[in-house]
C-alpha cells in the first residue's frame, strides 16, 4: 500500500522512524501535512491507537493510500554525507517471513524493553499495518547499485528530506529481476539492525492472530511476513554511527575516577580535537576497546584495559569482551542504568557539553563485524550500541496485514 499523487509530495509525507522523534520534530511534521506518516506512528488523543486506525480507513476512502497493484520489491537509494564524504546505500523493502529467533534464520543484537513492545503492538492490533519497515542485513552482495537502470526498475520517487539525504525509490514487480533478488536472498541468515522491538512484537501479533483462528494454520498468511529494509553488510554505504554517553550530574558526582585510573590505562592528550582522532584511527593501532573521557579540569584521556580491566574482560564471551561499549558499562560504570546517560551521535555536541562542565564518553564506530559476530553468537550488546545511519523513512511504503 503506498501514498497516491493524491496525497501529495512524499517529501512531505514521509517521518523518520518513531523512536528517533522528539516532541518538538513531532510538532514540525504533524503541522507539515494531515496525511503524514508521523500522525500513524506517533498518533496523538485520548485513545492514540484507535485514531491511528481511524486515520488509516479515512485516507484509504480519499483516495490517499492507495493498495499496490501486485506482489512486488522497492529499492531504496539513500545519498547522504558523513565526515565529509558523500555515501549511498542501497536496500530493498520487502516481507520477511517471520521466524522465531531459536531458529537461528534471523538474528538480533539488542536486548528490547518491555515499555516500547507494549506501545507498538497496541498500534499493530489497531491497524493491522506494518506502517514502518524494520532494518535488516544479509552478509552477501546483492548487486543493488546496479539495479536503478534495469527495466524492470520503475522509477517512483526522488526528494530530499530534512537531514539532507536524497532518497530515491524503484518498484520492481514480478519479473526475472525480482525472483533473481528473492534467490540471491532466500538463503541467507538475516540480521536485524534497527527494529528488535517491532520485529518482535510482530511475532506476537502472528501468533494472536492464529490463536484467534485456528482453521489459518497451514497456510501463510500476510501477518506471517513483516516488512523490512534489506541491505547488504557489503555495501560501502553502511554506516553504524558511535553513540556518546554524557553522564547525568548525579552519576557524574559519584563516578569513581580513582578507580578507573587503577583498572585502565590512561594515556593524556593535548585535546579533545585529538582525542577523537585517536578513537577513529584504524583498530589495528588500538587493538582492543577504547574509550574516550572527558571531565571538567582533567585534560582528554584515551581509556583502555589494564591488566585488572583485562582479567575482568576475560571472564566475559570474547564476542562481547572485545566491545567498547562492554568495557564502559561492565568495567567503568557497572551498575549504571540507561537513564543515567544523554546519548548523541554528535561528537562535537559531546564535547560542548564536557566544556560546560559535564562528564562524558566518546566512543568509536562500532564495527558491522562485532554485530554480526554477537548475532551469530546469540548474545546481545548493550542498549544504544549501534546507530546505523541514515535512518529509513516512514512512508515510502506500507504492509497491510
Amino acid at each position: 500500500m503506498r501514498y497516491s499523487a493524491a496525497a501529495g509530495n512524499l517529501a512531505d509525507l514521509v517521518a523518520p522512524p518513531y523512536d528517533v522523534i522528539s516532541p518538538a520534530q513531532r510538532e514540525r511534521l504533524a503541522a507539515r501535512h494531515p496525511a503524514g506518516a508521523i500522525h500513524l506512528i506517533l498518533p496523538q488523543g485520548a485513545e492514540p491507537y484507535r485514531e491511528a486506525a481511524r486515520l488509516l480507513d479515512d485516507w484509504k476512502t480519499r483516495g490517499w493510500l492507495q493498495h499496490d497493484r501486485g506482489a512486488a520489491f522497492f529499492l531504496v537509494a539513500q545519498s547522504f554525507k558523513i565526515a565529509g564524504r558523500r555515501s549511498e546505500r542501497f536496500g530493498l523493502l520487502a516481507g520477511l517471513e517471520l521466524q522465531p529467533f531459536a531458529a537461528g534464520i534471523v538474528l538480533p543484537h539488542e536486548q528490547t524493553l518491555s515499555g516500547p513492545k507494549e506501545d507498538r503492538l497496541r498500534l499493530i492490533r489497531a491497524c493491522a499495518t506494518n506502517l514502518s519497515p524494520i532494518f535488516t542485513l544479509v552478509d552477501t552482495p546483492l548487486g543493488l547499485p546496479e539495479i536503478p537502470g534495469h527495466p524492470e526498475a520503475e522509477a517512483l520517487a526522488d526528494f530530499q528530506d530534512d537531514a539532507d539525504v536524497r532518497i530515491r525509490l524503484w518498484r520492481i514487480g514480478p519479473g526475472e529481476l525480482a525472483r533473481d533478488l528473492a534467490r540471491r536472498v532466500a538463503e541467507q541468515q538475516v540480521f536485524i539492525a534497527d527494529g528488535h522491538h517491532r520485529y518482535e512484537i510482530s511475532l506476537a501479533y502472528r501468533d494472536e492472530r492464529r490463536a484467534a483462528d485456528p482453521a489459518l494454520n497451514g497456510t501463510a498468511q500476510p501477518f506471517d511476513f513483516v516488512l523490512t529494509y534489506l541491505a547488504s553488510t557489503r555495501d560501502t554505504g553502511l554506516a553504524v554511527l558511535p553513540t556518546h554517553r554524557i553522564l547525568s550530574d548525579a552519576v557524574a558526582h559519584e563516578a569513581p575516577l580513582k578507580r578507573w585510573k587503577e583498572v585502565c590505562r590512561v594515556e593524556e592528550m593535548d585535546d579533545a580535537t585529538a582525542l577523537w582522532a585517536a578513537l577513529e584511527a584504524p583498530a589495528e593501532a588500538h587493538p582492543g576497546p577504547r574509550l574516550g573521557l572527558l571531565r571538567p579540569g582533567a585534560r582528554p584521556a584515551l581509556l583502555s584495559p589494564g591488566p585488572a580491566a583485562a582479567e575482568a574482560l576475560a571472564t566475559l564471551a570474547p564476542e562481547l569482551a572485545r566491545l567498547d561499549v562492554t568495557f564502559l558499562h561492565q568495567i567503568l560504570l557497572p551498575g549504571v542504568p540507561p537513564e543515567g546517560f544523554r546519548y548523541t551521535h554528535d561528537a562535537t555536541e559531546t564535547i560542548m557539553e564536557s566544556e560546560k562542565g559535564a562528564t562524558a564518553f566518546l566512543l568509536p564506530s562500532p564495527q558491522i563485524n562485532d554485530v554480526l559476530d554477537i548475532s551469530r553468537a546469540h548474545l546481545t550488546m548493550p542498549q544504544k550500541s549501534t546507530y546505523f545511519y541514515p535512518k529509513v523513512p516512514t512512508g515510502l511504503v506500507f504492509n497491510p496485514l
